[in-house]
């Protein structure tokens, strides 16, 4: 438990606290570092999160993106998306995370503040794109722990209340625990079926506007080759994935809207391809992005092939290879923030397709398999948020 233990001491907690309090912002400990303390203070070895997780009232939620720059420059602040797609919140955003200026985004500690509004006689909140709810008596009024002569605000009846989040079994619970597919606070189906969808905003990427002009659509084409060549010719497993397996079947090319594409390849066999650097250079470039989510076995998200000249004209064209990962009769891996998973049949072996004089892997089942991600795939809909849409998404109550 030293990892809790040393997050609650670190100068961003204490400044971000001290910035709540004299804000008369209201707060409280939640989630996984709650159940953290709640660890510490019986002795048990649950959960130990890398980041802290803090709630507020929603009405206060405004107040703090005001003034969260008061923690000087040392910090900075990130907003995250509602990615639920629903009204459920009155707000675009779901919670604000504060980190260290210096640090890389991704793997800086975090403290993430998450606002819940109530609603009659419960809060209700977005956890990146689940639509949360629970009673209101847990927050209506806050207890106390103190851990160590440090005292820490918890929802009430706090053992019930985990018991709620996490299970009647939360003293014993494991790092397998996920908050967007077992949190008994998740809305439901019927519930979800009542609240109306938000509008989307569809943000034309700088990639995107660039793609429409000269021949960069070509110069994307050309890099996938490339890496499904030198894939090939190494005798690696992969298949054409998502959009751009999509595109290449109904329309015979990549989707002109797309600014990257998408191969899929086993997890175990990343470490191997990025052995490869020599064959991708000069003109390309390969990059592993990692992740830690008790979703999958590993930390291997994907591999990404860029062109390092691309890059400095501000375009981002790439080939994305996401690792795969086979869990009991499922593989699972991590998109566009998402947890997603499929039967093992789409993998276990593959099919094939001749495309531009190549011979190419493609998921086995591919019409099955198109229509459980995309519906009616063989119409195009340049709406599609493959976090919201995809049929393979594992989340729930959005």
């Amino acid at each position: 438990m030293s990892g809790i233990k040393n997050q609650f001491q670190t100068n961003l907690f204490f400044k971000t606290v001290a910035l709540l309090s004299k804000s008369s912002i209201p707060f409280w400990v939640d989630t996984k570092s709650l159940l953290g303390l709640m660890g510490i203070k019986l002795g048990l070895p649950l959960l130990d999160n890398e980041n802290i997780s803090i709630s507020i009232y929603g009405e206060h939620f405004s107040k703090l993106r005001k003034i969260v720059s008061a923690l000087g420059m040392n910090y900075r602040s990130q907003m995250i998306p509602d990615f639920s797609g629903r009204n459920w919140i009155e707000n675009e955003f779901c919670r604000l995370a504060v980190l260290s200026r210096w640090k890389n985004r991704q793997n800086a500690f975090k403290i993430f503040i998450t606002p819940k509004y109530k609603v009659d006689n419960h809060y209700r909140w977005v956890d990146k794109r689940s639509c949360k709810n629970i009673n209101g008596k847990y927050y209506d009024k806050l207890d106390e722990i103190q851990i160590h002569g440090q005292s820490f605000p918890i929802p009430s009846h706090v053992e019930e209340y985990l018991a709620v989040r996490f299970g009647i079994h939360w003293k014993n619970q494991d790092s397998k625990w996920i908050n967007s597919i077992d949190d008994s606070t998740i809305v439901n189906d019927s519930a979800l079926e009542k609240i109306s969808f938000k509008k989307v905003i569809n943000a034309t990427p700088l990639e995107r506007i660039q793609l429409q002009k000269g021949n960069y659509h070509q110069r994307m084409k050309n890099m996938l080759l490339k890496t499904i060549d030198i894939l090939n010719e190494k005798r690696f497993k992969y298949w054409l994935e998502a959009g751009t397996l999509l595109g290449i079947l109904r329309d015979g090319d990549l989707i002109p809207w797309d600014y990257d594409a998408d191969l899929g390849i086993p997890a175990d066999s990343a470490d191997e391809i990025m052995k490869l650097r020599l064959d991708f250079f000069p003109n390309y470039l390969i990059k592993r992005r990692r992740i830690r989510s008790p979703w999958i076995p590993g930390d291997m998200r994907v591999i990404k092939v860029k062109t390092p000249w691309e890059k400095i004209r501000q375009i981002n064209f790439h080939v994305d290879l996401f690792c795969v990962y086979p869990v009991q009769d499922k593989y699972r891996w991590v998109d566009s923030n998402a947890l997603k998973h499929i039967d093992r049949k789409f993998y276990d072996t593959l099919d094939t397709i001749k495309w531009e004089g190549r011979t190419i892997n493609i998921p086995n089942n591919v019409e099955e398999y198109l229509s459980l991600r995309y519906g009616n795939w063989q119409i195009p809909e340049s709406n599609y948020d493959a976090g919201l849409h995809d049929g393979s998404i594992a989340e729930k109550g959005f």
